[in-house]
């Protein structure tokens, strides 16, 4: 997401010790139970069953993301694919942070995954600046979109290796096989391997690029709808054959604060994706400096194109869930297999996970429940450290959150 990405993750140690000085003074509304911990800087999960599929941005060290199972019940976790793209990315601060597997969607036994940009674009020769890495990335798949065909059970406690020679081989082929330990190979397939970045020439620097940065995708009828937080667009992908367009594009808006802090507009930053019915609903973060209250849910519709503005007065947004409630009781509301039924409306409700309520102080991420679009919210869940994604069990009862500092997953209520 460009100088909002990195920094929001620079900031975990910050939100860390925030949070733990908040959480004695801090009434709760709702428990918050820990699932599991020691994931490699979690960035997206999905619920299938009573299992969560977890994307990981990676350590450290290059090649490091993975695609985890967690059983929701008992915290265990297994790894389903290891070496997967990813590398430190240093836009927007010195320290970097790991960048790699993003967005999640499953369709049957598909899953979908983005990677980020990775190490393909590193800082420019002065502030805010970005340039494409002279030497070599860490992986040939950054800013890429992959199919993995899924183990028929995902209780199988088979695990997949991707090593540098795969990254290769997929990238130049379209498709690679990866053994497993007991045998049965697991399959992915590169649907696309989007642009790292675009010209964005600026006075005293005409080599400056704008780097891309995939962090979320959603999938219907055979399209796969993915969020760049660089580029602040929603890319349409044909799953078949790979040829991409733009459905959607989020301008700047202005920056309140200026002159006093930053440029005179704010990027929009879009960070998710989920579809309801015809619709795609997407949360957006808002770049620095991060204004509080700025941060909005939009909703576009997949018929015409057009969009519109369903949740507002959100600090940076980094995820949301429509719901369906006792007031929209009508069967079919939400329902895949029924995109046309108009479920947006004012029988919608909302949770809403907000990555902090103010970046530059510091503060904790908290979740919401907004019973309408337009009514008063209410806090379910506060503070959370650095959270990145939710997933809704409704069985359970429970909502699983994605802390991408700690490495941990979280549980709350949904009621």
């Amino acid at each position: 997401m460009g100088m909002s990405r990195v920094t929001i993750r620079s900031l975990w140690i910050v939100f860390t010790f925030t949070t733990l000085c908040l959480m004695a003074a801090v009434s709760m509304a709702q428990t918050v139970s820990p699932v599991t911990s020691g994931l490699y800087t979690p960035n997206k999960l999905v619920a299938t069953g009573n299992l969560l599929i977890v994307s990981e941005a990676g350590t450290r060290l290059p090649n490091t993301g993975r695609i985890s199972i967690v059983d929701q019940l008992t915290g265990s976790r297994r790894t389903l694919v290891s070496g997967l793209p990813s590398a430190v990315s240093f836009l927007g601060g010195p320290a970097g942070d790991p960048d790699g597997p993003s967005g999640l969607a499953l369709d049957g036994s598909k899953l979908y995954v983005t990677i980020g940009i990775g190490d393909a674009v590193i800082p420019g020769p002065g502030q805010g600046l970005e340039t494409p890495n002279p030497g070599t990335p860490a992986s040939p798949l950054f800013d890429s979109l992959l199919e993995i065909t899924l183990p028929p059970s995902l209780a199988s406690t088979d695990e997949y290796n991707m090593t540098a020679a795969d990254h290769q081989t997929l990238a130049a082929t379209g498709s690679v096989s990866l053994p497993g330990i007991y045998g049965s190979p697991l399959s992915i397939r590169l649907i696309a391997n989007l642009p790292d970045y675009r010209p964005a020439p600026v006075p005293g620097s005409r080599g400056n690029s704008k780097a891309s940065h995939i962090y979320g995708v959603e999938t219907f009828n055979g399209r796969a709808y993915v969020v760049d937080s660089g580029w602040n667009q929603i890319d349409s992908i044909v799953i078949a054959t790979g040829s991409s367009s733009v459905l959607a594009e989020f301008p700047n808006r202005p920056n309140p604060l200026f002159p006093s802090l930053g440029g005179p507009t704010i990027e929009a930053v879009p960070d998710a994706v989920h579809r309801a019915g015809n619709k795609l609903i997407v949360p957006l973060l808002t770049g620095f400096p991060f204004v509080p209250g700025l941060a909005e849910v939009w909703a576009i519709d997949l018929t015409d194109g057009t969009s519109q503005r369903v949740i507002s007065g959100l600090t940076s947004a980094i995820d949301v869930l429509q719901v369906q409630t006792p007031n929209d009781s009508r069967a079919g509301c939400g329902d895949r297999a029924n995109p046309g039924f108009p479920c947006l409306g004012d029988h919608s409700s909302y949770f809403t996970l907000e990555f902090s309520t103010s970046m530059l102080g510091g503060a904790p991420g908290r979740l919401r429940f907004y019973e309408t679009p337009s009514s008063i919210p209410v806090d379910v869940a506060a503070p959370l450290i650095t959270p990145t994604s939710m997933a809704r069990n409704g069985t359970l009862g429970r909502i699983f959150i994605t802390n991408s500092g700690p490495g941990t997953i979280t549980s709350v209520s949904d009621h």
